[in-house]
């Protein structure tokens, strides 16, 4: 879907659903029920601190959590019942053999801290190259939840049962 729009189309319209987006896979991952890609059907995710989160309304803007063991956390659950989002968080993300580890930022979707799943390579051509298609794939990955994340979002009663669904589990 928003490969098909310029860039900057696409982050006006959808950029608002980023902190949605970070929060959506954190209860996922807290559901042990992570969505799967078309692409990668064995896909694993796992949250790490440092967590932050942020509030709509007036009161406290942010709560980050920091460590491995930081998602599960009774904060996170606090904050999620609280209604605030996932504004940025430490991601791993596993496809076959591979894990990328990044940092994510919803509001303006960078990542950061990104470590790459590639071997040391002697030939420095070579290296490039493996870096160049393993940041691809990790953008390909992305993407792809992205669109799974869009496809429940923009339908509002498949919204809405997510979130009544999500409130049971939390």
């Amino acid at each position: 879907m928003a490969s098909e729009l310029a860039p900057l189309e696409a982050f006006e319209r959808y950029g608002s659903l980023g902190p949605d987006f970070l929060t959506w896979l954190l209860v996922r991952v807290l559901d042990d029920d992570v969505p799967g890609i078309p692409s990668e059907p064995g896909l694993k995710l796992d949250v790490q601190g440092p967590l932050q989160f942020a509030s709509e309304a007036g009161e406290a803007r942010k709560i980050t959590l920091s460590g491995e063991e930081a998602a599960t956390a009774p904060e996170v659950i606090s904050a999620l019942r609280q209604g605030k989002r996932l504004m940025r968080g430490k991601f791993l993300l596993t496809a076959v053999e591979d894990t990328w580890t990044f940092s994510l930022d919803g509001e303006t979707f960078d990542l950061r801290s990104l470590k790459l799943p590639v071997p040391s390579i002697p030939d420095p051509e070579s290296y490039l190259e493996a870096r160049i298609e393993a940041t691809l794939r990790i953008y390909t990955l992305l993407d792809e939840l992205f669109e799974v994340f869009l496809s429940v979002r923009l339908a509002p009663e498949v919204w809405q049962e997510e979130l009544q669904r999500r409130a049971k589990g939390i």
